[in-house]
């Protein structure tokens, strides 16, 4: 599957809602939705590549930011390097495993920084039995049975985000760091007691060690949509997660990223 986003726009929404409209064969309204609020945002979705093709170069013509891919060829967060416990050294960031082994990743190779959040938001469904006293049983068995048993269900929903942090490298899939998943003992004298602090300096730190690579924080507050929905077999559990979605959008701002510049 190919696809087209748009990341930032070169003109007004009204003077580019009538134009792709027409190219898409929607509703202006339906274009309103894809243009206006937060980008990116996927506006074309195609099987074929020529169309996105097409589309690209006329977005790219009217002096907007659009970049198109292969969504085949985006890794998923679970294909990702997770960075847990970590190391700054002169010439990489070293990784170190829960195993005991570690990994390096030279400060030449990495491209750019992603931030963004990912979104899980889990249903459980809890069953709780109830005795209540039934008159109509109690008449009809004359006494010998005076209650019924109720069965409800109820089903409680929580709603986890997860800050994350995209590192892009040449080579291969980028590496990832969790708010929730990272030991920070390698911040040293920085180091703080909450993990939100933590993660935020982490982040500055790359930042200022890496002031050549280009940083993006536009996913933390990622659009609406894209969320996919899970379950077990049984329906005990649902819920939905934005991660696929989100690991395909900062692809694409990494794309945008890296790109050559007009001149």
């Amino acid at each position: 599957m190919f696809v087209l986003a748009l990341l930032a726009l070169g003109g007004t929404p009204e003077d580019e809602i009538p134009k792709l409209a027409a190219e898409l064969g929607i509703t202006a309204f339906e274009a309103g939705q894809l243009l206006r609020g937060t980008l990116p945002s996927i506006v074309l979705k195609s099987p074929d590549r020529a169309p996105v093709v097409d589309l690209l170069g006329k977005l790219r013509s009217r002096g907007h930011d659009a970049v198109a891919c292969d969504a085949g060829a985006v890794a998923a967060s679970e294909a990702m390097h997770e960075l847990r416990g970590f190391r700054f050294e002169a010439e990489a960031l070293v990784s170190l495993n829960l195993n005991g082994s570690s990994e390096s990743l030279p400060w030449s190779d990495l491209v750019a920084l992603v931030r963004a959040t990912h979104k899980v938001v889990g249903g459980t469904a809890e069953t709780s039995r109830e005795r209540k006293f039934d008159l109509g049983r109690a008449v009809l068995t004359q006494g010998l049975s005076t209650h019924k048993t109720v069965t409800k269900q109820t089903v409680r929903e929580a709603e986890v985000r997860e800050p994350v942090l995209y590192l892009y490298r040449r080579g291969g899939p980028p590496w990832l760091a969790s708010e929730s998943r990272c030991r920070y003992e390698g911040l040293g004298a920085e180091l703080r007691p909450a993990r939100p602090e933590n993660f935020n300096t982490l982040v500055r730190l790359l930042r200022e060690r890496l002031p050549s690579v280009p940083y993006d924080d536009r996913l933390v507050r990622v659009r609406a949509g894209g969320e996919r929905v899970q379950g077990d077999l049984l329906g005990a559990q649902s819920g939905s997660s934005n991660v696929g979605a989100v690991d395909l959008l900062a692809h694409l701002v990494a794309m945008s990223l890296v790109k050559p510049k007009p001149v």
